[in-house]
């Protein structure tokens, strides 16, 4: 089934839970809290690839709508077998049903030169709305990505309180140890969740790596102010008001600086992601090629986190000066931050022996994972201003749109290209929000293997 039949079948039949962000009764441990919040970080990972690829529906359906309208205004017409073509192609990219309910049938063109214009009409317009459609079915998309996120996110904001009591109660403990190192080292079933480049056999790499996530924690969660989010929208919809300048035939959409809208996203995030790409991921180009065409975009990132994990936030090179608006889309589909993979090839971290922690190594431990779990809560206190700031923008976007779909006499092809455009960005903000989303995760459950590291290591220790 393609994304677009999945999308528009779901729509009705979506709920949307309104249950307020609110800790329950604490009634699980960290594990059992951080593992619940996974499960609903696959299901919105689930949602979330159905979004992209509604996405790549879109862009097919609009390049079959460009090659149909170059077509008849060199035919003036459709002929039966141009017409056969166009509903094989549609329906690859919407599915059977919906391509025979849009067009004509085949038999329609071969009926005189009048009633071959008349299904080419007819033709045209059914692809004008399954366009239309499409705009429909992704903001549905992202709703349900988003109320997926948003109920992942309550358990990871419920399972970072639970985090921050077991940081406390072991450095407590780590506290009132007085002793001596009894084993030096000791097996560890979680390296790979702690190891650092590959390495986990030195205490200090370990350490180091839990500073840096810190630092991280500290730095990523940007506070939204609530006078802030109204003048964020005005500025993001003034953008896009101002590109699209005129009305109609005359409506100048073909020349945009996106400048504004993009820093907006790259200032925001590249406090944590502004290291170049390290000759340690191996094949530089083939590790960017992941991320899109490396030849068109840019990579920063911050590598070598805890676990063989990195933050990497991809740019489209060319955002000097005005684009075109193909450009301009281009450039705002680019725009990602993502948690990757360190290295192309990830190195193989097999389970071994790990060192002891001293007494003060642990505290250090207790104190950066503590301060991670309250970066996190102070997401957590902000996540209402994010919900409004995401409420008024999908209802400017709204107005916009049917603002320029009900200018009779406005070029198709602009209307496409617009709705086109609104979709890239409404694709950077979802990246946006699901990276905070899986950065959360990363960083709760990495901490959580560093306190078992601890308290395991809290275990070799030898009171006097």
């Amino acid at each position: 089934m393609s994304a677009f039949q999945f999308a528009i079948e779901s729509a009705d039949n979506a709920e949307f839970n309104e249950a307020p962000l609110a800790n329950g009764e604490e009634t699980h441990t960290v594990a059992n809290a951080i593992a619940e919040a996974q499960d609903l970080a696959q299901e919105a990972a689930d949602e979330d690839q159905v979004a992209d690829k509604l996405e790549d529906e879109q862009e097919q359906a609009e390049d079959l709508a460009e090659e149909v309208e170059d077509t008849v205004a060199q035919e003036g017409a459709l002929d039966a077998t141009s017409a056969r073509l166009l509903k094989v192609a549609l329906s690859n990219i919407v599915g059977k049903a919906h391509a025979k309910k849009t067009l004509p049938a085949t038999e329609s063109y071969s009926g005189g030169r009048q009633a071959g214009r008349e299904a080419t009409r007819i033709a045209l317009e059914g692809i004008k709305d399954t366009l239309k459609a499409f705009w429909e079915a992704i903001k549905a998309q992202f709703k349900k990505v988003y109320q997926k996120v948003k109920d992942w996110m309550v358990k990871t904001f419920s399972a970072a309180k639970k985090l921050k009591d077991r940081a406390e109660s072991l450095q407590k403990r780590a506290n009132d140890t007085v002793g001596t190192i009894e084993e030096k080292s000791f097996s560890f079933g979680q390296t790979k969740a702690i190891a650092v480049d590959g390495k986990y056999n030195d205490a200090g790499t370990l350490t180091s790596g839990l500073d840096t996530l810190k630092k991280i924690a500290s730095e990523a969660y940007q506070e939204l102010k609530k006078d802030k989010v109204d003048e964020l929208v005005e500025d993001a919809t003034s953008n896009v008001k101002s590109s699209f300048g005129g009305s109609g035939k005359n409506r100048a959409a073909h020349s945009f600086n996106i400048r504004g809208n993009l820093d907006t996203f790259h200032n925001g995030w590249k406090n944590i992601a502004s290291g170049t790409v390290p000759g340690s991921v191996g094949d530089v180009k083939k590790y960017s090629d992941q991320f899109g065409d490396s030849n068109e975009i840019t990579l920063t990132g911050t590598f070598g986190l805890p676990g063989g994990k990195a933050i990497v936030m991809s740019k489209y090179k060319n955002t000097s000066g005005a684009l075109s608006l193909e450009d301009g889309i281009k450039a705002f589909k680019a725009a990602k931050i993502r948690l990757a993979s360190d290295k192309y090839t990830p190195r193989d971290v097999t389970e071994g022996d790990v060192k002891t922690l001293t007494t003060s190594q642990i505290d250090k431990v207790c104190d950066n994972v503590i301060d991670i779990a309250e970066g996190v809560f102070g997401f957590e206190k902000n996540w209402k201003e994010r919900e409004r700031f995401i409420d008024r923008i999908e209802k400017e976007v709204e107005d916009l749109v049917k603002d320029f779909d009900q200018e009779d006499d406005a070029d198709s092809r602009d209307q496409r290209i617009f709705r086109n455009f609104l979709t890239a960005q409404t694709s950077v903000l979802r990246a946006s929000i699901n990276f905070a989303a899986n950065l959360s995760s990363y960083l709760l459950t990495t901490s959580n293997a560093y306190l078992n590291y601890a308290e395991r290591s809290l275990g070799q220790h030898k009171s006097k």
